[in-house]
């Protein structure tokens, strides 16, 4: 085992025997790497022994690397192999540290290590997915059969039923950190909890929109042509989430926007196309939506599709250039005629 998904965790380790002696978890869903290495740590209960399981930020390895190697060989009072769990290894060089663990893996012990979102082909990322008993397990940002799994986990913990309505809406509002949508998805599950359904009225009833503000802010001034608005707004999307996320996210509202572009095309006015759309929109980001279904046709919004399409493509093949990549895409549609006021 070299590499993994995170959504085939389930399938590949079922016990703490299954667990490579070498494991890192990592990518840009900084809350399904969080929840990826707890599923691991489940495994050690350490059965009594209070040793079982050992935690240590990143700066203190790098700062000792033989701290490392001494908890990776202590053998267990209990014999269990035990784990030592290390936290924010993105922020550090640990490839000193873990070099003498890959050189000679150890056996009563699991090193499992917690990382953001690290580049293909360099350091600690190269080396572990071209070990050979060692696992690198990748946490992309959800997509929607991730989604949709997590939602039908925490519908079934109150034996709900999620409408069709509910899961695209739900679907919508998620953003790209698993740990905040799967507490939004709760939220909205205890609201609707002992009814048996899980509605969309529920949904707008309680769900909010866990992708920045800052971000929905951005895509409205990129369609709308307003680039001296645009600039401070992306800065903040990009602070707030990783780049293939904010091209995943507009990609779906020009989905979204596409929709109701259509109605407008058969007739509606666009006050009332943006009416129907789902999740519904609210205020200044309806307001907005209107506006820009006066300027962009049905077939300039799937172009705008595409393109958002074409540049996620470029972040995961050209990571090291992922936010240039953005920004070009929402500057080329900041320049679209169909942005120019009419």
């Amino acid at each position: 085992m070299t590499s993994v998904r995170a959504a085939d965790l389930s399938r590949k380790l079922r016990s703490a025997a299954d667990v490579p002696p070498v494991v890192l978890v990592f990518g840009p869903d900084r809350g399904l790497v969080t929840e990826t290495a707890q599923t691991i740590a489940a495994y050690f209960d350490g059965g009594g022994d209070p040793f079982a399981l050992v935690r240590l930020d990143a700066g203190t390895v790098t700062a000792d690397p033989a701290r490392l190697v001494d908890e990776a060989r202590t053998v267990s009072l209990f014999g269990d192999r035990r784990l030592i769990w290390v936290r924010d290894g993105a922020s550090k060089n640990l490839s000193p540290a873990m070099a003498p663990l890959l050189a000679d893996p150890p056996t009563d012990a699991v090193v499992l290590v917690e990382a953001g979102d690290l580049r293909r082909g360099t350091g600690l990322r190269k080396e572990v997915e071209g070990h050979p008993t060692a696992a690198a397990i990748y946490c992309p940002p959800d997509d929607e059969k991730a989604l949709d799994r997590m939602i039908d986990e925490e519908a079934a913990r109150y034996s709900l039923t999620v409408e069709a309505d509910a899961r695209i809406a739900l679907r919508e509002n998620l953003g790209a950190d698993r740990g905040a949508s799967r507490g939004e998805v709760v939220k909205v599950c205890l609201h609707a909890a002992g009814t048996g359904t899980l509605t969309l009225a529920d949904v707008e009833a309680i769900a909010t929109d866990v992708a920045s503000a800052a971000l929905s802010d951005a895509i409205d001034a990129a369609f709308l042509g307003e680039r001296a608005a645009l600039e401070p707004l992306l800065n903040r999307a990009l602070a707030d989430n990783a780049p293939s996320s904010v091209l995943v996210i507009a990609q779906r509202q020009s989905h979204m926007l596409e929709a109701a572009a259509r109605a407008v095309a058969k007739g509606a006015a666009p006050a009332r196309a943006v009416e129907g759309v789902r999740p519904p929109l609210y205020g200044a980001r309806k307001a907005a939506a209107t506006r820009i279904l006066d300027r962009w046709s049905a077939a300039d919004l799937r172009a705008a599709s595409a393109l958002f399409a074409q540049a996620t493509f470029s972040t995961r093949t050209r990571p090291q250039l992922a936010a240039p990549v953005v920004r070009d895409a929402f500057y080329r549609i900041v320049s679209h005629p169909g942005s120019a006021r009419r």
